[in-house]
C-alpha cells in the first residue's frame, strides 16, 4: 500500500518580494533577484526558538521560483535546531523541483562539519561559487527541457 502524506503548499505572496521579519533574535529577509532566483539572508541567532520559523519562512518563499540562494553568512549562532530547518529546507527543495546552494559562516560550517560530514548539503565556498553552481544547475535544466 503507497505511504500517504501532508504536504504543505504557501500560496506564493507577490506583495511578498522584500519581505523582512524578525524572529527571536533573527531577522530573515528575502529578496527576489529575477524571475527564477530567489536569495534569503539571515542574520543573528538560529536556535529552537527559531530554527522551525526559518523552514517556514523559507518554504513560503520558493513558491514561485526554481532557485534558492540562502545565505547563513552573517549568522553569530547555529544550534542543531538550525540544522534540522537545513534538512527540512532540502526536503522541501527537493519535492519542488528547486534547485538551492547555502552559504555559511563559521557557526554553520562548524555545525556542519559534526551533522552533515559527508557533505550532503549544497554549501558553496563564496558567493560566487554559489551563484555558478545554480547558473550551471539553470543551464541543465534548459538543455533538459528542449531536449525531450
Amino acid at each position: 500500500m503507497p505511504g500517504s502524506g501532508t504536504t504543505r503548499l504557501y500560496r506564493p505572496d507577490p506583495t511578498s518580494a522584500e519581505e523582512s521579519r524578525k524572529s527571536g533574535t533573527a531577522t530573515f529577509a528575502v529578496h527576489r533577484r529575477n524571475a527564477l532566483r530567489t536569495e534569503i539572508a539571515i542574520t543573528g541567532e538560529i536556535d529552537a526558538a527559531n530554527g522551525r520559523a526559518l523552514g517556514q519562512y523559507v518554504e513560503r518563499h520558493t513558491g514561485t521560483s526554481t532557485q534558492l540562494l540562502l545565505d547563513l553568512r552573517s549568522v553569530d549562532f547555529f544550534g542543531s535546531q538550525g540544522f534540522t530547518a537545513l534538512f527540512y529546507i532540502s526536503v522541501h527543495c527537493s519535492r519542488g523541483d528547486v534547485d538551492w546552494m547555502l552559504l555559511g559562516g563559521p557557526p554553520v560550517r562548524r555545525l556542519l562539519t559534526i551533522c552533515d560530514p559527508h557533505g550532503e548539503l549544497p554549501l558553496a565556498a563564496d558567493y560566487e561559487a554559489a551563484i555558478a553552481r545554480l547558473n550551471q544547475q539553470a543551464r541543465r535544466r534548459m538543455r533538459a527541457a528542449t531536449a525531450g
